[in-house]
Formats: structure tokens, C-alpha cells, sequence
């Protein structure tokens, strides 16, 4: 069974590129460390805000418990 989770940050125009790319590689970095693997990525159109998609394999019954 795969579980999914998104994360979001917040991209615009004004937002320095250095700062949003480092928060994008923070964000992934965390949760690969946490089992998940980066399975796509979009930006909205006008670019508010950058979507991560991940995604990991949990064996029946482990979705939802707590670590």
C-alpha cells in the first residue's frame, strides 16, 4: 500500500530563488530521511506556490499509527 502526502512552499516574485530552492531541498531532504520518496513536483500557474509530492510503501495496518 503506498501512502501520499504533498507540501507546499511558497514561491512568488518577489521571494529571493536561492531561498526558495533551499527550502524545496530542506523539505526533501527531511522527509527522505523519514522514508518517503519524491514522486513529482508542479508550480501553480503564476507561480504562487511550488508542490511537492511524496510517496512511501507501508505494509497493511501501519498507515495512521503513531512512530
Amino acid at each position: 500500500m503506498k501512502e501520499c502526502v504533498e507540501r507546499l512552499v511558497k514561491v512568488g516574485f518577489k521571494r529571493n530563488p536561492r531561498k526558495i530552492f533551499d527550502e524545496i531541498e530542506s523539505i526533501s531532504a527531511v522527509m527522505l530521511r523519514e522514508g518517503w520518496r519524491l514522486h513529482d513536483t508542479c508550480f501553480e500557474d503564476g507561480l504562487g506556490c511550488a508542490h511537492l509530492f511524496f510517496e512511501r510503501e507501508v505494509a497493511e495496518g501501519e498507515e495512521g499509527s503513531p512512530e
